[in-house]
């Protein structure tokens, strides 16, 4: 038994319309998609190097109680952006010696900046932590407040921590909430 010549032409594929306009509804939704998954990686790599620095904050605070001793965190070169360190000083001499292991080395994201200072406005490095885990430097009464500014610097999307006297930190949703800028 034969096929039916008008079946077979029906069967065999789609129509170049039909395949242009499969490819246009394509091209349309991925043009929408791309802008919110950029969005999204930039608001995971803000709240990346928020938790890093938040957590390396806590280790000095611990590590301080632990060792009695005045425990820092310095940013390295002086610039937040370029990275800090957490460090016990052991010999109580305020300067990283060979005897004195670093216990962490923190790394600003890419592009992103930040910016530390009491809220006053007097920049914060190193910040150090007392034997009670309560901040002992820089001189003051005054919280400190960073600012982790996302490579657009839209300060409203950015994050921001305060650092109680205490030796509390807590995460801030905009930078718009503390006293740095970004």
């Amino acid at each position: 038994m034969r096929a039916n010549p008008a079946m077979a032409r029906r069967v065999r594929g789609y129509s170049i319309i039909e395949l242009v306009t499969v490819v246009a509804i394509l091209a349309i939704m991925l043009g929408m998609a791309v802008p919110s998954f950029q969005e999204f990686v930039v608001n995971y790599r803000t709240s990346v190097q928020t938790n890093d620095l938040l957590s390396d904050l806590a280790i000095a605070r611990s590590e301080a109680v632990k060792y009695a001793r005045r425990t820092e965190v310095r940013a390295e070169t002086g610039d937040w952006t370029d990275g800090w360190i957490v460090w016990t000083d052991l010999d109580a001499d305020g300067s990283v010696d060979e005897s004195e292991v670093v216990k962490r080395h923190g790394e600003a994201e890419p592009e992103f900046t930040i910016e530390a200072g009491d809220t006053s406005g007097i920049p914060a490095n190193p910040i150090a932590f007392g034997v009670t885990g309560a901040v002992i430097g820089p001189a003051g009464t005054n919280p400190i407040e960073f600012a982790i500014c996302r490579p657009d610097n839209d300060a409203d999307r950015s994050r921001g921590i305060r650092l109680e006297r205490s030796g509390r930190a807590e995460s801030r949703k905009a930078a718009t909430n503390t006293a740095m800028n970004c």
